[in-house]
């Protein structure tokens, strides 16, 4: 049974690499997906309040970006604002 079992999926696994179409998915995510460079905001280690960033700006001997969200739905933590 285990050998059934992994001769089909070596069988798949390699049809799936023949897939034509999987390259076009993957060639077309490549070429809309953000740079590196571009990504640099999702780097930025965030905190939750002024506080805690006040005592890390000062550990840290590094400034405070602050970010304030005006409406109720925002959640920087999820990406929203």
């Amino acid at each position: 049974m285990m050998k059934i079992s992994s001769a089909f999926l070596l069988a798949a696994w390699f049809t799936c690499l023949q897939d034509p179409s999987a390259d076009q998915i993957l060639e077309k995510f490549r070429a809309i997906r953000p740079a590196a460079g571009e990504l640099g905001i999702y780097r930025l280690s965030w905190t939750a309040g002024l506080k805690e960033a006040r005592e890390r700006a000062t550990k840290e001997q590094r400034p405070i970006f602050l970010l304030v969200c005006t409406n109720s739905y925002g959640n920087l933590f999820t990406g929203h604002c």
